[in-house]
């Protein structure tokens, strides 16, 4: 097997199958990965999660590992009257948005005046050109015929409105290349859920919501003093 062969396979491994991904490393002679109970940068971890939102937000984090459990826990503390920063799941969840009292979202206002405008200037283009800038007689027909100008103002519709969407959904969620990934538990990219609220306010209760975790089987308590 080449070495560039290897190192997919070993790639397809890691993103598909830790566990063989282990076997593999033992027959090269190397130590498997750590699962995350085991890890010795659990604490590091954790702490440069802390340390990077310590000085903007306090937050108590609930660690589920049912999406149910999860449901049900978001809008307890919802309805308990607790401000929750942001949820974390491994994949969409659907009913979570109600759950987490969001608003719909406007993202479809700027996809549909993007559109509009780029209508809009495709069919005055077309007519300026044709009609304005070089006008040209070809058979008598109209400089303003809509039929003609359909597929460039489609094109153009579709075009403009989808990119401007993919901007605005990448600048409204703070994504850029380059960023680096801010995870409270590494698992929630995998089998983990996690609930964040905003632990700042002087009346924050932080027994009672402890006890709303608990009593939805939350498996862990992230706090600012670490993991309890």
């Amino acid at each position: 097997m080449s070495r560039l062969a290897c190192r997919l396979r070993i790639l397809g491994m890691w993103l598909f199958n830790r566990r063989a991904l282990n076997e593999l490393r033992w027959k090269f002679g190397l130590q498997p990965l750590h699962t995350w109970n085991e890890s010795p940068f659990k604490g590091e971890l954790v702490d440069k999660w802390l340390g990077s939102v310590g000085g903007k937000s306090r937050l108590l984090v609930g660690v589920f590992t049912d999406e149910d459990h999860l449901l049900e826990a978001t809008e307890a503390v919802r309805k308990a009257g607790f401000d929750i920063h942001d949820v974390y799941t491994p994949y969409a969840v659907h009913g979570m948005d109600d759950a987490m009292g969001l608003r719909r979202s406007r993202l479809t206002w700027v996809c549909f005046f993007a559109g509009l405008f780029a209508g809009a200037f495709g069919a005055f283009m077309q007519y300026y050109t044709n009609a304005i800038d070089w006008p040209i007689n070809v058979g008598g027909k109209n400089p303003w015929e809509l039929h003609a100008y359909v597929p460039v103002i489609f094109e153009l519709t579709v075009l403009i409105a989808g990119l401007t969407t993919m901007v605005a959904l990448f600048a409204r969620s703070k994504l850029f290349p380059g960023k680096k990934a801010q995870l409270i538990v590494p698992g929630i990219t995998d089998d983990k859920f996690a609930i964040a609220l905003n632990h700042g306010s002087a009346n924050f209760d932080a027994e009672r919501a402890r006890a709303l975790f608990a009593r939805f089987h939350a498996e862990r308590v992230l706090d600012l003093g670490g993991l309890s």
